[in-house]
């Protein structure tokens, strides 16, 4: 009987090749895409949920309450994660990342390298980074070691099996006592590599401007409330005497804990490790749902609206002795052949696609067979199911005498269910395009936004993290002045990415002494003039007046506001060790992203023990820097970049994250373009002895397709009605997530409208001229 069932249901597919293709070429991209995007939401939704305990492990970050507005810090202080090891119960452990730049060296290369922490000896205790050799237990424990990944190991080496290897990281010597497998793509805290902290002889809680990140690995699964209840108490009874100490009565400081898993997602805090978009995450996941329900639909709508034609193939096989139950398991057979080869073609789409999307959002994705294999067999389940229980039990029901007498329902009974489809699709694809126009307006706009100072040509090379490095920086600065190619030079703090330095500023407002949290830049008096930062009053500071190496303040048109000054030049100022006077008020510069507002920000002269030198030069002159670099800096690596690519890659992820929706946007044009295709073609099938009458009694071919695009224009006009409003709406809460944002334009609604009716159009008429130039003979011979 099975091999019966088969026998028929190959016949009956291939017989019918173009619904079969359109069936599994759209359901198969439908899942294909589904699936994609169901693993990067999951990926984006599990950081750090590989380590075994993460709902008992925590982050304990900083708050500081200043008498203007409070300032978060991912970072805490020193002495925090000991004290919680030895004085709370209730924690199991706490550890200690310690941020630090670092220049590595071994034989074979010399070069900066990113994520570089100093850890306590107890790290893998709490986090279980795998090790590929040494004992995590004792790796640490030692002075000077190092625990290293594969990829470091590799870079540095140019193999794995490093173990005793010596590294030299910030001009002294490690010993590589174990190696680590590449940490998976969704951790918050990459690591390259790990070092053992130097004997801790901080006594202050106040010192070092908390350089430490904090975890806190609990017992059992904690509390946070009563946990940071507690943590209150510890600041009172240590850190408020300190802070009355130095004179700061009207400071305090908090310490909020977050969840491990919760850490990737918490935003707006200093010196913190790159954050998710929750709004991304949710946005895919919607967008894997639609396409997957787009794409279930048509393969509906096509194989009921197919079904309908093997009424009288039932009425007969009814009629030669089979039974109900034979015919339900037939098309149920045959609804389980054709999504079973669509799930195949949408699992090798899956593997073709999934290396592209990793290597275009620098992740990794994989597609677990054994965890797979419940959904995938869930997912044949349900779709031959949706696409078998119509033929299965509504036509096998037909009695053979109303079949073969033709006294059945006609083809419009389930018409307006097919409509209803083809109108939810549009909507969405309709939205769709709008989304695109939206997304691309915003993205060019940004590219084309004045931030206040030319960032074109302008080349940040970074200082090495060396005191005795940095003070040979003006020299550096000198020699490059010498040359031709050379078309300016700054020193200071520069605009490279990273945290800022921010210290407590003393002003007076309408009377009143004011204390406010600033950023602070440190520049010297070509930094203006090289970046063509505009001055809305006063002058840029100069060494030609002695007063403003200690005590000349520039400030931007944003902290005048904040300090509620008219003017602001003349305005009394002390902060970061300078005293003195605004000399100078700077039009706003975005100096940060524009995804955020124009912060105060504060710059002064300061040119010893600086961190960046800024060079206008052209990218094809190049090698003149880096030339002079290795003549004053031989042992270190040349460490840059440009200032526009620098900004640039602020966007990255709103470039690579419109990518996705725009490809995913195409698929789900497509493939609701090819289930309006099957459909038209269905429509024009049915209507062919029709379609020939009508050319005998004298209509024309534009009389033809125009009868046969009307209705299904009426439909994919009701659809922009519905998706106008819809796709301005997450429109602009899409605009809200930026600072500087493109308005919504109502012609761009007009033109997402008139892109899709053009799309349908073109989908509709190849069959309908087709069904139009047809041979009326031919049409009326059709039974």
């Amino acid at each position: 009987m099975l091999s019966n069932y088969l026998k028929i249901a190959v016949r009956n597919l291939w017989r019918n090749k173009l619904y079969t293709s359109l069936n599994v070429g759209g359901l198969a991209i439908g899942l294909a895409a589904c699936m994609l995007m169901a693993l990067y939401v999951d990926h984006e939704f599990s950081y750090d949920g590989f380590h075994p305990n993460a709902s008992r492990i925590a982050r304990v970050t900083t708050v500081m309450k200043t008498p203007e507005s409070p300032l978060s810090i991912a970072a805490s202080p020193l002495r925090l994660g000991p004290t919680l090891k030895h004085d709370y119960p209730e924690v199991e452990t706490a550890v200690r990342f310690l941020m630090t730049g670092a220049t590595v060296r071994t034989k074979r290369q010399l070069a900066e390298q990113t994520d570089v922490y100093y850890a306590d000896n107890d790290v893998f205790s709490v986090f279980n980074y795998p090790f590929v050799a040494g004992n995590p237990r004792t790796a640490l424990l030692n002075p000077n070691s190092a625990v290293v990944t594969e990829r470091f190991a590799n870079k540095f080496f140019g193999r794995t099996d490093v173990l005793s290897q010596l590294v030299q990281i910030n001009k002294e010597t490690y010993q590589i006592t174990g190696v680590m497998a590449d940490l998976p793509s969704n951790t918050d805290l990459p690591i390259s590599a790990l070092l053992s902290v130097k004997p801790d002889k901080t006594t202050s809680w106040l010192e070092d401007d908390f350089p430490a990140y904090t975890y806190v690995k609990f017992k059992q699964e904690p509390k946070l409330g009563d946990f940071t209840k507690k943590l209150a108490l510890l600041a009172k009874k240590y850190i408020d005497p300190e802070l009355k100490k130095a004179g700061a009565e009207n400071y305090s400081i908090t310490f909020p804990v977050e969840l491990l898993q919760d850490v990737h997602y918490s935003q707006d805090k200093l010196e913190d490790t790159p954050k998710g978009s929750k709004q991304y995450s949710y946005l895919f996941a919607f967008l894997a749902v639609f396409v997957l329900a787009i794409a279930l639909l048509n393969y509906i709508n096509l194989v009921t609206a197919k079904a309908t034609e093997r009424a009288k193939e039932v009425g007969i096989r009814k009629a030669s002795g089979a039974h109900y139950g034979q015919l339900v398991r037939q098309f149920l057979f045959e609804s389980f052949l054709l999504s079973g080869l669509a799930i195949a073609c949408a699992l090798l789409l899956l593997h073709l696609t999934i290396p592209v999307f990793n290597e275009q959002l620098a992740i990794q994705l994989r597609l677990d067979s054994l965890d797979a294999i419940p959904l995938i067999g869930c997912t044949w389940l349900l779709v031959t199911l949706l696409g078998g229980l119509y033929p299965a039990f509504v036509l096998s029901g037909y009695r053979p005498v109303d079949v073969l007498k033709g006294r059945l329902a006609s083809y419009g009974q389930g018409l307006w269910f097919r409509k209803s489809i083809i109108v939810f699709q549009f909507v969405l694809a309709v939205g769709m395009i709008a989304g695109v126009l939206v997304i691309h307006r915003q993205m060019t706009y940004l590219r084309h936004y004045d931030v206040g100072f030319t960032r074109d040509q302008i080349l940040s090379v970074y200082l090495p993290d060396d005191s005795a490095m940095r003070a040979g920086a003006p020299a550096f600065a000198n020699s490059l002045k010498q040359r031709s190619e050379i078309g300016g030079v700054t020193l200071g703090s520069g605009l490279a990415d990273g945290p800022m330095a921010m210290s407590s500023t003393t002003i007076q407002s309408g009377g009143k002494k004011r204390e406010l949290m600033a950023n602070y830049m440190f520049i010297d008096e070509t930094f203006v003039p090289l970046l063509n930062i505009r001055l809305k009053a006063g002058r840029n500071l100069s060494t030609q007046y002695k007063t403003d190496i200690k005590g000349g303040f520039l400030v931007n048109e944003a902290f005048v506001k904040l300090a509620g000054w008219k003017g602001g030049i003349g305005q009394a100022m002390e902060g970061f060790g300078h005293k003195g006077e605004v000399v100078g008020v700077l039009k706003n510069f975005n100096y940060r992203s524009l995804h955020n507002p124009v912060e105060p920000l504060i710059l002064i002269y300061r040119t010893v023990l600086i961190n960046n030198v800024m060079v206008r030069v052209k990218p094809s002159d190049l090698s003149v820097v880096k030339t002079i670099w290795q003549q004053h800096y031989p042992n270190n690596p040349f460490d840059y970049s440009f200032l526009d690519a620098s900004f640039d890659a602020k966007y990255r992820k709103d470039q690579l994250m419109v990518m996705v929706f725009n490809c995913f946007a195409g698929l789900t044009i497509l493939v609701s373009c090819l289930g309006l295709f099957g459909l038209v073609a269905f429509t024009t099938e049915r209507r062919t002895k029709e379609i020939g009458v009508r050319k005998v009694l004298g209509a024309s071919v534009a009389n033809i397709v125009t009868l046969l695009t009307n209705d299904f224009l009426k439909l994919i006009g009701l659809a922009i009605l519905i998706a106008s409003p819809l796709a301005w709406w997450a429109s602009d809460r899409w605009l809200q997530a930026f600072a500087y944002k493109t308005d919504l334009s109502w012609w761009v609604f007009a033109l997402a409208g008139v892109l899709s009716i053009a799309i349908a159009l073109l989908t509709i008429s190849f069959q309908s001229i087709k069904a139009a130039l047809m041979n009326p003979v031919n049409s009326l011979k059709t039974e």
